[in-house]
Formats: C-alpha cells, structure tokens, sequence
C-alpha cells in the first residue's frame, strides 16, 4: 500500500475507530510488539478501554505481521503515526518514549538501537546521533563476535537485518545502520541487500572485514580442475582467505582461457566443490602455441575448423557446453559469438563444424540442425539429415584418417598404433609406427598423411611419422589432453581438461594451482608430501598457534621427557593440526630409551603422528636402529628422519643427506655482513657456489633422493636479524628447511615477511619441486636464484647487505622472460629486450618474482 494510500487508510480509521489508532499510535515508537507490552501501553495512555481493543489492534490492517505473541505494525503506517503524534502532540510523543524506554531497559540490544532509531527524527540532532551511535557500535561490536560466543553474534545478525527491513528508508541511509546490515549479512552468509544510499565502497569493505577471519581451505589439482573443500580434506594443499564460518568467496580462473573471466566461489563450510575447465589449444606444425581458451565446466563436445582467423562469420572452433548452449571462438581464442539453447528439455550432440567454420551442425531431437554462421554461404550439406547412432561405451579401438590421401591410423587397446596406406609401394600395407604409454583416447592423421598425433588422459601429445624420415616427437601440455584435431596447415588442436588455475581471495592474496604433470616418485621410502616441506620447531604449547600460520606444513615437536599431562595435551593438540591439514613429526630421543625404543617409537605411531626425527644415535646398536626402520616401514606414509650423527652405512635408509658445507657458508656469509677488505665478497662467492654444489642435481635426481637434503637449520650464534634473513634464504632453496615457530609467529619482523615467503614456497611447484640455479645479479651483496618447474619459473632475490643497492640482468640474461610479477608486491614489472633489467633492492630485503614468458 502506497504512503497516500495508508494516510487515507488512517483517516478513515480514526473516524470510525479513533482509540485503535491512539493505541496503535502509543506502540509506535518500538519494533516490535509484545502482548505484556500491549496490556500496559493500553492501561498507561487508554485506561478506559478493555481488552477487546488489543485484539482489534492485532488484526487490524495497520499490522504487518503477527503471531501468536507478537505483533509488528506495518512500517510506514507506524511512521505516519509518529508524525502525527509529533505534529499535533509533541509532549505525548515524549510520554510514549519514555514508557517505552522504561519498559525495554532490558530489552535486547538490537531492539534498543532500532527504538533509538526510531526516535532520533523526533529529538535533537546532537542527542539522537549520540544515543544512536553509541548503541549501533554495541551492537556491529556484538555481531562482528567481539567478546561474544559465535552463536549470540549469529543471533544478534539475525534479528538486526529482521528488523532493518521495518525501518523508515531515511533511517536505512545512515553509515552505522548500513555497517550492521552489511556486517550481519556477511557473518550469516546472505547477500547484500540494495543500498539506499550512494555511499562509497570503503564503508561496505570496512564492515564486512569486521566480521571476516583468515579461514582455512583445502584445494587439489585433480586431471579436470580444482576441488575447494571446507575444512581442507586430508592432503589437501591449504589456503587461506578472509571469510567466516559461513561462507567464503574466492574467483577462480583458468590460466589457459583466453580473456580472465574469474567465476565467483561460495564456499560453505562443510562444503566441497569441484570446479572443472574445459581446455582447447591449437599448436603449430612446429610445437608452437598458436591459440588457447579455456571454459569452466565439462564441455559437452568441440568440435574444429581449418579456419584460423576471427571473422564473426565463421569460426576455427565450437565448444557445445553442458546447458546446451554453443560458444564460437576465433582463431586467437577469442569468442566470436553464441548459439543458445533452445528451452530446457531439449539436448544438443553430434556437434561438427564444416571445414571452412562457416556452418555449425549439430543433433537436436533426433533430426541434424545446421546453423550457418552467415546469411548465404552455398555451402553444401556436408551432411544429411539423419542423425547418426552415437556408441555405446568406449571403442577398444581408435581409428583416424587423412583428409586428402589414402592413409587410416588405428590404436589398439594396448597403445600399439598402426598405419594403413595404399600410397607406400614396396612396403607392407600395415605399419606399427609406434607404442602409446597409455591407453589412446583420441587420433588425428595430418591432411598430407604423413603424421598421426595421438593423446591418452595425461599430459603428453604423441606425434608419430607415418612415412620413413621422420623421428617420433613428444610434446608437453598443461592439461590433460583427451582430444586431438589434424588442422590444414599441418598444426593439431588439442582438447582436454585441467591445468593451471588462479585463485584470489578477497582480501587480495593470490594463489595458483598447478596440476604436476611430472609426479615425484616415491623412491626410498620417503613420502610424497614430505619433499621439500618447511619444518615448524615448535613446543607442545604453541602447537595451534603455529598449525593456524598460512604456509606451515608440518610441525616438529620434541617429545623428550614430557609428563603424562604434557602427553595428553600433546594428543588433542596433534588432532587439531591435523583437522587443520598441517602434519606432526614427533623428535624422540633414543638415548634415553635404547630399552624400549622400539614400544616407544610404536606408541607415537599408533598415535597418528606422520614421522619421526630420531636425536641420540650416537652409539645406539645398529639392530635397534634396524628394528626401528623396519616397524615404521609398516605404518603408511610416515617419515623417519635421522641426523648426521648416525653411522655412514646407516644414513640413507634413514634419509640424511647433510648440507652442513651450505649451512656453514651461509652462517659465515651471515656474520660477514658489512665486514670491509673483501671478506663479506669473499663469503658471498663461497655461498653460490654451495648452492650450485649442493643442487646441482636434476629436479628428477632430487625426487629420487639422490641428492635431497634434510635438516637445513639456521646457523647458530645469528642474532635475531640475521636469523630472520638466513630463514628467508633457505626459503628459496630446496630442501627441508627447519624453522623455528616462535619466529613465524612474528607477522613481520625486520621487515621480512617470512609469513607470504612460507605460504609463496607452497603455492609454487617451482619453490617446492624445481630445479636451481644460481644467476649473477651484479653486486655481490645480492643472491640470486632462479627457480623452475614446468611453466612456473620464480626468481628469488636477497640484499644480504646492511646498505641499499640495485640488482642488474643483461638482456637475455632472464631466458624467455617478457614480465617480472612482485608476488609480494603485485605489481608487474615489464623485462627490456635490448637493456639491462634493474631492480631496487633496499638493505637486508628479499624480493621474489613470478617469470612470465610472452
């Protein structure tokens, strides 16, 4: 009912029924209107009336809404009323405020604010915005959880946007009742409603950080895309985004599409959602990529043309989505146009494209549709109107054939590929030209019949020469490629799902999620999720406090001589690291139980702790060092590390590879800080050349173990500056580095943000599983190191010196590199093609770059 409607409403009423518009009018100043609140508000201001008037009231047209105890008057006929008290009879205006504050004292807080909302167009402006926003701020303080348990502040939301919808539209447009709406809808998950008024965005940012907390996700790379999951499942990477219980927001993008077109996440908690990415990629005769898109979700089928270029009237490829719409893309990837889907029950298959990409033919409802991209193509039927059976279940053979010459391809079910061709006289007329790793999921045969491609699930395109002369090629993609398409230019297109996918939080950290195409083994015994893992030291006490810290994978905690409180403690304390997806490695001394170190090691085991750093082998028998190798060896997934104290023939079943050159250098290059004469050069020089020494194995040798290093302590005596730059150094190495927790609990110190640098190594294959290489930076004072896995390439830089300076790379220096993006900063520095690179390095500062090539 419209303002003038209810004014009228009103008029009539109080002719025929004028003491129901005066109670309605003493009620009007409160939200929300109770029977005891009724009864009395009744006897104070009508005394002469009965009860029959509250129930008159109660069903009257000027009520909203009411139950079986409450009533709540419409919003703007209340309005109307206390306008109307105001005009005509201001001091029983004070009167109805003053009972009605008497009788809510005790009310609660949110019902408090809104009644002094209520009255603040009635009072002074000073009074009513002192009143107002003292309680406003009580109650953003109780919805935001300070001080309260998480359950009262979800209450508290709910009833302050219950009762915002009832409130006057000028009263809706003031900054603290917005920042409670705002803050309500964010901790209970709901969306924003419209703002009222134009107010900038800040206020809105501010009100939902009040309410938001660093929350803990899971993400895996799976063949087909990324799973999110709250809480992180169980070997899950973590991330970590601003959110609350309810939900948190994240935008996903392919790395592979050809424009960014971040899809919007909620993740709930108790939620898992799988995000797949339909991947197409068009390569050149010689390997080059020519062409990348990408689409969330599973496409239904793709479908190519010869045509390469970017008319709106023809298309190189089609992707039929899963809600039967068909996307139209260009040569360079770019979309070119839509063809929707016609009404829910009907279903698209069968999609093909003519070779000139000027028609698009697909089945829908049994009868083959054409759709010509322009208005008169002659182009022929290039097929009929029937639609053709599609197969039941997977062939047990694959068969492809050339365009323009006699040659057929086949692939059994065991990899074996074979060539047909009437074109080879003098030789036989089946060929084996070659043997699949896998199980091939899809041929093509080039247009000149003298190449067939071939893919299988995993990330690896086959090309084999069908004619003698040629040498088999092997070609790495960033997806799982189940797809493949022979163009007319001799090139492929390849199709599949997966690869590399960024996620950003809202608080503006970023994350990219690479699938690893080229695994680790398990070699030696050594699991998986244990290669290159940074090792928290912390006591049993600060356990949660580091297991919360983004970036800290496993936690170390000596168990030597603790209490059976300590033990229990210790117990509830390694599940709530484990709820938080962070491992525990337990230090147990076997010195002091050479006895029972078997019983000991087992006990920790049966436990659930994920390994064992053993101290305290210094002349412990080798059968107990055996005995202890060989219970852990039938526990899954557990690490057992040694020291370097342990005998020679012993430290490889116990994975010791000690570093202890490196870490020696790295302590005297540390302490030479600043020294004159050429010492801190001299130790400098010494520590890439460790570094080059100690990594010079292949990222293959290293996940082999040949070459893996464990225990890469921080040098002792540092002070704690020093300390906090050796750390940030190790960060960018391979290797185990073991930190203590007590200085990754320091959000920044030193101006080193060793908390980005511990979560950066985790979201990089390259920090964690690449190889390393140590790059001539210019000044001595400056480390460089390149770091590389794949297409994830980092570049680490540290200032060891106390005096600011400028890191130099000639041109060419930086290998393929177009861009440089600060992953702590965000910015992205553009690489000069024909001048040196120069980056500012202030005193004792680490910058770490992401390498992106053109």
């Amino acid at each position: 009912m419209t303002g003038s409607n209810l004014a009228g409403l009103i008029a009539q009423m109080r002719e025929r029924q004028p003491q129901l518009v005066d109670l309605a009018a003493h009620v009007s100043l409160t939200v929300s209107v109770d029977r005891a609140f009724l009864r009395k508000a009744r006897l104070r201001f009508l005394p002469r009336t009965t009860a029959g008037l509250e129930a008159d009231l109660w069903f009257s047209p000027l009520v909203d809404a009411a139950g079986s105890q409450v009533l709540i008057l419409d919003p703007e006929a209340a309005e109307l009323l206390r306008e109307n008290l105001a005009q005509h009879s201001p001091a029983l205006l004070q009167e109805v405020r003053d009972f009605t504050v008497e009788e809510h004292a005790s009310a609660p807080l949110v019902v408090r604010l809104y009644e002094e909302l209520l009255w603040s167009g009635f009072s002074s402006v000073e009074a009513a915005d002192r009143h107002v926003t003292r309680h406003a701020a009580r109650v953003l303080e109780t919805v935001s959880g300070e001080g309260v348990p998480p359950v009262v502040a979800d209450d508290m939301g709910r009833w302050a946007l219950h009762y915002a919808s009832r409130l006057p539209t000028h009263l809706l447009s003031r900054d603290d009742v917005w920042r409670i709406q705002v803050a309500s809808c964010e901790r209970l998950g709901l969306e924003l409603p419209e703002d009222p008024a134009e107010r900038p965005t800040t206020v809105t940012t501010q009100a939902r950080a009040r309410v938001q907390h660093d929350m803990a996700v899971g993400v895996e790379a799976q063949s087909d895309g990324i799973v999110l999951s709250r809480p992180p499942t169980s070997g899950a990477r973590i991330l970590h985004a601003r959110g609350t219980m309810h939900k948190v927001r994240i935008d996903a993008q392919s790395s592979l599409a050809h424009r960014v077109e971040p899809i919007r996440l909620d993740l709930l908690d108790g939620q898992s959602m799988h995000l797949p990415f339909t991947v197409v990629q068009r390569i050149s005769p010689e390997g080059d990529l020519l062409m990348s898109l990408s689409h969330p979700g599973t496409a239904l089928a793709i479908a190519v043309a010869d045509y390469t270029g970017t008319s709106r009237d023809a298309a190189h490829c089609a992707v039929l989505l899963s809600d039967g719409s068909i996307v139209l893309h260009g040569g360079d990837g770019s979309e070119s146009g839509r063809i929707p889907e016609q009404g829910a029950r009907t279903t698209r298959s069968g999609m093909e494209l003519s070779p000139d990409g000027t028609e698009v033919s697909y089945v829908q409802n049994g009868i083959r549709q054409y759709h010509p991209l322009r208005p008169s193509t002659g182009t022929e039927r290039w097929r009929d109107d029937r639609a053709e059976p599609l197969p039941d279940g997977p062939p047990t053979a694959l068969q492809a054939t050339a365009r323009d010459v006699d040659v057929v391809v086949r692939a059994t079910a065991d990899g074996r590929i074979l060539a047909t061709s009437a074109t080879l006289p003098g030789r036989p007329t089946t060929l084996d030209i070659g043997q699949a790793p896998w199980e091939v999921t899809s041929l093509a045969v080039s247009a000149d019949g003298r190449w067939a491609a071939a893919v299988g699930n995993d990330s690896l395109l086959l090309e084999l020469p069908i004619v003698p002369g040629g040498r088999p090629r092997e070609t790495r993609v960033h997806f799982c490629a189940n797809q493949i398409f022979a163009v007319g230019d001799g090139g492929w297109v390849i199709a599949g799902s997966g690869g590399p996918v960024e996620l950003s939080t809202e608080d503006g950290r970023g994350y990219r999620v690479m699938p690893d195409i080229e695994p680790p083994t398990d070699a030696d015994g050594l699991p998986t999720w244990s290669r290159c893992c940074v090792l928290a030291e912390t006591p049993i006490a600060q356990m949660d406090a580091v297991a919360s810290i983004p970036g800290v994978d496993c936690l170390v905690v000596q168990l030597i001589r603790v209490t059976a409180q300590e033990q229990t403690e210790f117990t509830h304390r390694l599940a709530a690291a484990h709820r938080h997806g962070v491992r525990v490695v337990v230090g147990i001394d076997l010195a002091s139980s050479q006895a029972d170190a078997v019983d000991a090691v087992r006990t920790w085991l049966e436990q659930d702790v994920d390994g064992l750093l053993l101290s305290g082998t210094v002349g412990t028998p080798a059968v107990v060092l055996d005995d202890v190798r060989h219970l852990l060896d039938g526990y899954d997934d557990r690490l057992l590390v040694g020291t370097s104290a342990l005998p020679a023939d012993r430290r490889s079943a116990f994975h010791v590879v000690p570093a202890s050159a490196l870490l020696s250098t790295l302590g005297f290059a540390m302490r030479s800080r600043g020294v004159g004469g050429g010492a801190s050069e001299q130790a400098m020089s010494q520590l890439r050349y460790e570094i080059g020494d100690t990594f010079s194995a292949s990222p293959r040798e290293v996940q082999r173990g040949t070459s893996f290093q464990w225990a890469l302590d921080l040098p002792p005596a540092l002070p704690q500056a020093l300390r906090m730059l050796a750390a940030s150094i190790l960060l960018a190495l391979p290797g185990c580095p073991v930190l203590p927790g007590s200085m990754l609990l320091e959000v920044v110190a030193d101006g080193l943000p060793l908390r980005s640098l511990l979560e950066l190594r985790r979201n990089h294959l390259a920090l964690s599983r690449g190889d390393c290489r140590v790059l001539d930076a210019g000044p001595s004072q400056v480390l460089a190191v390149a770091r590389g896995h794949g297409d994830d390439q980092v570049l680490c830089l540290v200032n060891v010196g106390h005096i600011q300076t400028t890191a130099e790379f000639g041109p060419g220096q930086l290998g393929p590199t177009a861009r440089l993006q600060d992953l702590l900063g965000g910015s992205v520095i553009t690489v000069p093609d024909r001048s040196p690179l120069t980056l500012p390095m202030a005193a004792g500062s680490v910058r770490w770059f992401r390498r992106l090539a053109q």
